[in-house]
C-alpha cells in the first residue's frame, strides 16, 4: 500500500466535496442519549506527539470555534478496532479473557512499533494527521489479529467497515454546520499544515479498552495494556517505509 497516494486520494475526494457541499458535522457528538460502545486496541501518542498535535486542534478552533477538537487525554491510533460501537454492545456479555488471549498471541512477536507523523488530510467532517509506519510491525499486528479472530467466534468486526490500512489520528470532528468563511480558513489551514512533520514515536504498548464512538476518556474502559517487546532482526527496521 502506497499510503501517502491513498491520503493523497482521501484528502482530495473529501476537498471535492466541501467545495461543493461545505464541512459536513456529527450531530451524535451533542447527543446524551448516544449509547454506543466497543472495543478497541489502541496506540497513545507520547508527550511531544501530544504537544505538536494539540497545537494544531488549537489553530483549528481559533479560525472555527466551537467544534469537538480531541483533548490530549482521548488522542490515539487505532491499530485495531475489534468490536466497532453500537447501542447494545455491553462490556459484561463478552468473553474477555477469550479476546485477552488472542491479542497476547497476535502480539506476543511484535517489537515497538515506529509510526512518523508527517500532514494533514481531511474527510468531509473531519480533519486528521497522516501517520505512517517506518516499519513492517503494524501491518503484521493486524494480519495476525485478523487472523486469530477470524474463525474464533467471538463477536468482532474487523474490516466490516472498511479495512483498515493507515496510521491516521483524528484530531477534529464538525459538530454543528461551518460558515463558508470559517471552511474557507480551515481549508487554507490544511493546505499550510499539508506536509508539517509532528513528530515520531517507538509505539511500545497496546491499549484494550471498552470505548465510545470518539474514545472521550470520560467513557473508555482501559481494560488491559499489552507491552510490545518481540525480539527482531534490525534489517527490516528503517527499510519498510509505505508512501515515502
Amino acid at each position: 500500500m502506497d499510503l501517502k497516494a491513498h491520503y493523497r486520494r482521501l484528502h482530495g475526494e473529501a476537498l471535492n466535496r466541501i467545495r461543493q457541499e461545505g464541512f459536513s458535522f456529527d450531530p451524535l457528538l451533542l447527543d446524551p442519549t448516544d449509547t454506543r460502545k466497543g472495543l478497541t486496541l489502541l496506540l497513545r501518542p507520547n508527550t511531544n506527539l501530544l504537544r505538536s498535535f494539540s497545537g494544531f486542534v488549537e489553530a483549528v478552533q481559533r479560525l472555527a470555534p466551537g467544534h469537538h477538537g480531541y483533548p490530549p487525554s482521548d488522542m490515539h491510533v487505532t491499530l485495531m478496532p475489534l468490536v466497532s460501537c453500537y447501542p447494545e454492545f455491553r462490556l459484561g456479555a463478552v468473553d474477555l479473557p477469550a479476546y485477552i488471549e488472542r491479542i497476547e498471541e497476535s502480539l506476543r512477536d511484535i517489537p515497538p512499533i515506529q509510526i512518523e507523523f508527517k500532514g494533514v488530510f481531511a474527510s468531509s467532517s473531519c480533519l486528521m494527521i497522516q501517520g505512517y509506519p517506518l516499519d513492517a510491525y503494524l501491518e503484521e499486528s493486524r494480519e495476525h489479529l485478523r487472523r486469530l479472530f477470524k474463525h474464533s467466534g467471538l463477536e468482532q468486526s474487523l474490516d466490516q467497515r472498511y479495512r483498515l490500512v493507515t496510521a491516521h489520528c483524528t484530531l477534529i470532528r464538525f459538530q454543528k454546520p461551518v460558515s463558508r468563511t470559517q471552511t474557507t480558513d480551515v481549508l487554507a489551514l490544511l493546505d499550510h499544515y499539508r506536509d508539517h512533520f509532528f513528530g515520531c514515536q517507538h509505539f511500545e504498548q497496546v491499549e484494550f479498552v471498552c470505548n465510545d464512538w470518539y474514545q472521550r476518556q470520560k467513557n473508555v474502559t482501559l481494560i488491559q495494556t499489552f507491552s510490545l517487546s518481540g525480539k527482531r532482526p534490525d534489517q527490516i527496521r528503517g527499510e519498510y517505509q509505505p508512501g515515502r
